[in-house]
């Protein structure tokens, strides 16, 4: 497969964690392909306009060849699932995102939760062959017996992390997932212990195809905290280890707080500094940075 010359990446957030979505967004441009175009969509919960501004100015200071576009979920899709404080109706967001590409000329998009930094080109990604696969994934570290608890009969016990998610649109679409994972969803919520992740997990489980960890190398990996089951899946944590693609900071503490001490607070530490949302004092542009920076978690 040639590598195309359009990449999409979605991700959402609301007006706190924008800072961080910048930083991740300057790490893939830092880290990919010049040549390719990367188009970044965010799901806007409603993120105030002045920080919308800061991140495009922050992925346009990084190259050209980029756009950011701001899309909103309809929520009538989660009209009969249990919200609550730990689980917020944002929770269900990325089950819907493939439902937006409904109709467009897109063939893949590349789902990334905000607490991560890429280290390595993305495009990479574009290469994969799906041979009819849904997704592509990385399995989530330590959790293998989850389908067996949720009593799901499956020709592989592997569960995935879903905080990177290469999405076949077209075969996703086809196959109504959206609609599947949340009637799922709506019918066993008594199942749910990691909620959208397990039920994505219950519908796409012989449906998936596994990426390297090194693409989504999560907190644990990283903190050797677990093991795989198999050898090989041992020797590719450690490879992860060694040279991460993508960070995923999947802990509770997260790296740009003060608690976090891991070695790889670097990382965020290097993109997030390349932010207008830490540089921008020094652009009178942006005179509304003084109350940008008292609603995002910088300054917290």
């Amino acid at each position: 497969m040639n590598r195309r010359k359009e990449v999409a990446v979605v991700s959402s957030c609301n007006t706190k964690f924008v800072p961080h979505l910048a930083a991740l967004f300057v790490s893939i441009l830092e880290n990919s392909d010049p040549k390719v175009f990367v188009r970044f969509y965010v799901i806007d919960d409603d993120i105030e306009l002045e920080s919308k501004n800061l991140l495009r100015y922050s992925v346009k200071n990084s190259r050209m060849n980029t756009d950011v576009e701001f899309l909103k979920i309809n929520k009538k899709f989660f009209k009969n699932l249990v919200t609550s404080d730990r689980i917020p109706e944002t929770a269900y967001y990325r089950i819907a995102i493939p439902e937006l590409f409904r109709g467009k000329n897109v063939e893949r998009i590349l789902y990334m939760d905000c607490d991560m930094i890429a280290l390595n080109d993305i495009s990479k990604l574009w290469d994969l062959e799906f041979n009819g696969a849904v997704m592509a994934a990385v399995e989530d570290a330590g959790f293998h017996q989850r389908l067996e608890k949720m009593e799901i009969e499956a020709d592989s016990m592997r569960y995935f992390n879903s905080g990177l998610m290469l999405i076949n649109v077209e075969k996703w679409l086809e196959q109504n997932i959206t609609k599947n994972v949340l009637k799922f969803i709506e019918e066993n919520p008594e199942k749910l212990r990691f909620h959208d992740q397990d039920a994505l997990n219950a519908i796409l489980h012989d449906r998936w195809i596994a990426l390297h960890p090194k693409w989504n190398a999560q907190g644990y990996i990283m903190a050797k905290a677990k093991q795989h089951p198999t050898a090989q899946g041992e020797k590719e944590y450690e490879e992860a280890r060694r040279k991460p693609y993508i960070i995923h900071y999947s802990g509770h503490i997260k790296p740009w707080s003060e608690e976090f001490k891991g070695a790889s607070k670097k990382y965020y530490e290097k993109y997030a500094n390349m932010t207008a949302f830490r540089c921008v004092k020094s652009f009178p542009k942006y005179p509304l940075y003084a109350r940008v920076q008292r609603n995002t978690e910088l300054s917290h």
